[in-house]
């Protein structure tokens, strides 16, 4: 049964936004399995909603991943509260700023805000996912993860030796300076870490704008992103000052997870 979920698994981890529909064959030869065995997964998945089948026999994912994504986005609280001051922070700046968090392996945007100006880097739509190690959020996501999960994602991007390596050193760079930044010809982005009341990086804020723009303006919007991420990890209940009189606090409540402020226990 295991080794049955993980084909799909591995069935679903071949879509991506370059990626969004495939054929039978291209999928029996990516995963290196008999044309059979991918068929009967294709079709199990399309019977489950999970994958759509075109009139041109190929396949598409399904919208039951989008009815169950809305389902985790409503029930992350957090993303909430990242919302509220990214949208505060876009009106103020008019940037184009992006939340992500890994999940799976894989970094995903999990909330956007339009840059307001003519020339504002265009965002990748809610749901996409981004390189981990070619992206800011990514890498700084990949920084904070266990090594065995960073093996996996250079394991699966089959990179040389030497390139292995050369991330590997990105990554402790990233975790030395507290933020990532990444340029890739056409823009410069850079992120900062949202952690959670246990000090967890659970996601990432991330500003975006062309790679022309003046440097000094990347350096103030490097500050503004970081403040960011500590104006909603303090949100989060992270960096409570030591005497504060109150602090923020996650409770269950049937199921659904809520941030409430109760007094400070003195000791």
């Amino acid at each position: 049964m295991l080794g049955t979920f993980e084909k799909a698994r591995r069935v679903l981890d071949l879509y991506s936004t370059r990626s969004p529909e495939w054929g039978v064959t291209e999928v029996a030869r990516r995963l290196d399995i008999p044309a059979s065995s991918a068929h009967l997964l294709m079709t199990s998945l399309t019977h489950m909603g999970l994958l759509h089948r075109t009139v041109a026999g190929r396949y598409r994912l399904g919208f039951k991943l989008l009815a169950l994504s809305q389902i985790l986005l409503s029930n992350t609280p957090w993303r909430d509260v990242s919302r509220e001051v990214l949208s505060a922070e876009s009106q103020r700046h008019a940037e184009a700023l992006h939340l992500a968090a890994f999940d799976g392996g894989q970094v995903v945007v999990v909330a956007r805000f339009a840059g307001q100006y003519a020339d504002s880097v265009i965002l990748p739509d809610v749901g996409a996912v981004l390189p981990a190690l070619e992206s800011a959020s990514g890498r700084l996501l990949l920084a904070h993860r266990p090594w065995n999960v960073v093996k996996r994602v250079l394991t699966e991007a089959a990179l040389p030796a030497d390139r292995a390596e050369e991330a590997l050193r990105v990554l402790e760079q990233v975790l030395q300076d507290g933020h990532s930044v990444y340029e890739d010809g056409l823009s410069w982005s850079a992120a900062a870490g949202v952690r959670n009341h246990n000090g967890e990086v659970i996601a990432t804020a991330c500003v975006s704008l062309p790679l022309e723009r003046p440097a000094e303006q990347r350096a103030g919007l490097l500050q503004v992103v970081l403040a960011i991420g500590h104006d909603i990890s303090e949100r989060l209940g992270y960096f409570s000052a030591p005497g504060a009189e109150t602090q923020a606090v996650w409770t269950s409540v049937q199921g659904q997870e809520r941030l409430s402020v109760r007094p400070r226990r003195h000791s």
